[in-house]
């Protein structure tokens, strides 16, 4: 049975001034839709993997609008009434050259950001997953999110679920008075596998990797402060401008690395969803029993084209992933 990749997050609308402007100079704004657990579940139903998406918003027109975007890759949703008639909004002025992109979010208050324990019932909504995917993002918004999200967790262990998640650490986003090293590690002690960065790592454990030797000290000492984890990926960018990056791919294993290609990505239409679009690779190689050498390749290259992709989805193919695997990332022409 190829049960379902269950995910819990914020579904966002994300507004854009147009041509790379600023927000100061754009008289429209474009419109898209976001959430890094529906930016992997989108990614994860392209690849064939059948994903439910579980979020809280308001029942109105704008909620339509954004969940027909996440039925048309075919994945499911489950919609927990919530107070409040808010949808999380985030704006985004993307970078060029030497000028960084910027997020401003707007979401407080939002269905979302109401839900408390008790709201949902995840056994039942659990039960025909085999795996849980969650994030940093959540438990950040407030202290009944970050209950909930507990809540989810010991409910997806009982149940035997794989649980995944990614460290995604947003400073603006922590505002009720707990530090994250206060709340992050007792919530990933619950889980199997992790997207790790190593700046976060520090934060949330306090831990000092060598700087000599950044990824495999800082692989050792998150095994350490979460023993039960079996796998742990990582990205490492070399990022000369807003638009050119070197991107390289890491997944650590009892004790051993594997490690893709090196890609060198120009001429960047967006990097937003790219951590996104990586993990969804993990999930699905892992999900699907790839080699562990052949999963951080499909990762990876998840990743790197994801960088040619406007919008918070991954909607290449596997066969579009593939390719890139193949021609080292030169997008060389198909005829």
């Amino acid at each position: 049975m190829n049960k379902k990749i269950a995910l819990f997050g914020e579904y966002l609308l994300r507004l854009t001034p147009p041509s790379q402007q600023k927000l100061v100079q754009a008289d429209t704004l474009e419109m898209h839709w976001a959430g890094s657990e529906a930016n992997i579940a989108v990614s994860l139903s392209i690849f064939g993997n059948p994903a439910l998406y579980i979020t809280a918003m308001p029942g109105n027109e704008l909620t339509r609008a954004g969940l027909s975007q996440l039925h048309k890759y075919c994945v499911e949703t489950e919609i927990v009434p919530a107070k409040g008639s808010r949808v999380g909004t985030y704006y985004y002025e993307s970078g060029q050259g030497a000028r960084p992109g910027r997020i401003i979010y707007d979401r407080e208050y939002s269905s979302f950001s109401f839900l408390k324990k008790g709201d949902i019932s995840w056994k039942k909504i659990l039960e025909a997953s085999g795996w849980f995917h969650w994030s940093g993002i959540t438990p950040a918004l407030n202290e009944d999110l970050a209950a909930v999200c507990e809540e989810a967790l010991i409910a997806a262990r009982q149940n035997g679920l794989t649980v995944s998640a990614d460290f995604n650490y947003r400073n603006t986003l922590w505002k009720y008075g707990k530090k994250p090293s206060e709340v992050m590690p007792g919530l990933l002690q619950y889980c199997d596998v992790l997207l790790a960065d190593i700046d976060t790592a520090k934060l949330y454990f306090g831990i000092e990797p060598d700087e000599n030797n950044l990824v495999e000290s800082s692989f050792k000492l998150i095994k350490e402060k979460l023993p039960q984890v079996k796998h742990i990926a990582m990205t490492m960018r070399v990022q000369e401008s807003a638009s050119a990056n070197q991107y390289i791919g890491y997944l650590w294993n009892d004790g051993h690395i594997h490690q893709s290609k090196p890609y060198y990505i120009q001429q960047i239409a967006e990097r937003i969803g790219a951590g996104d679009a990586f993990m969804a690779g993990i999930i699905h190689g892992l999900k699907n029993k790839l080699s562990l050498s052949e999963t951080i390749e499909f990762a990876t290259a998840c990743g790197v084209i994801k960088h040619s992709i406007t919008g918070d989805f991954n909607i290449a193919t596997l066969d579009e992933v593939n390719t890139v695997i193949k021609q080292g990332g030169s997008g060389k022409i198909i005829r």
